[in-house]
């Protein structure tokens, strides 16, 4: 990308770029372009420029000066030497009477000569920084943003944060195959939680807390208990420190407190727009919702989809679900329904069940 310094410096004003995007000063006439280097033929390199109209291509030589704009600059492999070409390309004109514009001159192809360090070298700085590798594993992904997020680690190692258990084990499979070969973890919701929950329970074992929120892994949350969790600010930075660095993968980690009071009415609200029979039973260190009955089919369908959801919400540390099961003995039954709402048991025996 070339054109002025200070727009390239207001980043509120760039469009969403690729990750190996260079930046080129150049206060008049830049025009953007791309390098592209064929990586089955790393000697053969394509200068496409892309201008306001359309965009144009042509094969750009090692060590040539090469003109996209206003902006002079050469490209080598990083085996070879620059060419006395390119050393004294600008140098042997005759000095003018306009000195300041010489001097602007010799500055722009002096800066392309830095920017073709950078972007030259048989393509080989650029195939391999973190941004291209990076890169390079969202394409195998398949670039899908909804459902991949590629997170360089601190420890060297590429994380994919997947949307679901699903999208975490078909990334696995894409691992698996062995297309990608630089370290690459997947990351599951459900499996990190685990493994920071066996953390937890060796160095905070008596932390009262709720569950880790991976919605957005660069920043994730962990959710306390408002009531129970005695977190002071210095105690509280601290825990979000140490959970830091077991997540190389973060950038910083969130201490959240949450209302107890706030997850119980949520489990009950719930449970009762499903219309499920169930009892609350209260605990010193949490609640639970006992759902018992004859369910049939479609009401034991719906409460343990509804049970599922709120763990991967709250986790199950302080509101649990139990689920008994009552046999249905009238299945199977001969009904009969009049004004007294009775069942035909037998010839002789009627039974009258309670009124609801």
């Amino acid at each position: 990308m070339v054109g002025p310094s200070a727009a390239l410096a207001d980043a509120g004003q760039l469009p969403e770029l690729p990750a190996d995007t260079l930046f080129i000063p150049l206060e008049q006439g830049g025009v953007n372009f791309e390098v592209l280097i064929d990586r089955a033929d790393p000697g053969r390199v394509t200068l496409r420029e892309l201008a306001d109209t359309a965009s144009a291509e042509r094969e750009a030589e090692f060590n040539r000066p090469l003109r996209v704009g206003a902006l002079e600059l050469a490209l080598r492999p990083e085996h070879l030497a620059w060419s006395p070409e390119v050393l004294g390309h600008g140098l042997a004109a005759p000095a003018t009477e306009k000195k300041p514009a010489r001097r602007h001159a010799v500055g722009a192809v002096a800066l392309a000569v830095v920017a073709a360090l950078l972007l030259a070298g048989g393509g080989y700085w650029l195939w391999n920084t973190p941004q291209r590798q990076a890169s390079e594993l969202n394409a195998l992904l398949g670039r899908d943003s909804q459902r991949f997020q590629v997170l360089p680690g601190r420890d060297g190692v590429f994380y994919v944060a997947a949307a679901n258990e699903r999208d975490s084990a078909w990334a696995r499979q894409v691992l698996a195959r062995g297309d990608y070969g630089r370290p690459a973890r997947v990351l599951s919701p459900q499996q990190e939680n685990e493994r920071m929950g066996r953390w937890l329970a060796d160095h905070y074992p008596h932390l009262p807390y709720y569950r880790l929120q991976l919605d957005n892994p660069r920043r994730p949350q962990l959710w306390v208990s408002q009531q129970r969790a005695a977190l002071g600010g210095p105690a509280s930075q601290a825990l979000a420190q140490r959970l830091t660095e077991q997540m190389p993968y973060a950038d910083a980690v969130d201490i959240v407190p949450v209302d107890d009071a706030a997850a119980a009415s949520q489990a009950e609200t719930g449970l009762s727009r499903q219309a499920l029979p169930f009892t609350r039973s209260e605990q010193p260190n949490g609640v639970t919702f006992v759902i018992q009955g004859a369910l049939d089919d479609g009401e034991l369908l719906r409460a343990r989809r509804f049970v599922d959801d709120y763990y991967r919400q709250w986790g199950g540390r302080y509101v649990q679900f139990a689920i008994e099961l009552k046999d249905d003995w009238l299945k199977g039954k001969s009904f009969k329904y009049g004004n007294q709402g009775y069942v035909k048991m037998a010839t002789g025996h009627w039974y009258f069940p309670k009124p609801l």
